[in-house]
């Protein structure tokens, strides 16, 4: 037969066993949206590591076909700076 004591020490670890399950079941991750719905099918964004230090960010204009091309600003930290751009649908129908 268990004694007093072991069994206080048993319903305290259920006790805290259900509340871990609680806080854990009603918290939920914010979600994150990186297109509006009615632009989601427009653009197809991707970054490319050129070097260790040193990411371009590529962004498709599916309606236009064009390739756009961004790098952070050494001037202005947090910025982007523009590169270029490429026409895929001549570059691609080029015989």
């Amino acid at each position: 037969m268990p004694t007093k004591r072991s069994i206080i020490v048993a319903l305290a670890g259920i006790n805290l066993f259900l509340l871990a399950a609680l806080l854990l079941s009603s918290y939920s991750l914010p979600a994150a949206y990186a297109q509006r719905a009615g632009n989601s099918d427009n653009y197809i964004a991707v970054t490319c590591e050129v070097d260790e230090s040193f990411d371009v960010y590529y962004v498709l204009d599916l309606p236009t076909r064009w390739l756009h091309a961004f790098a952070p600003s050494r001037e202005a930290k947090g910025a982007l700076e523009y590169l270029g751009s490429r026409n895929l649908e001549s570059d691609f129908t080029r015989g």
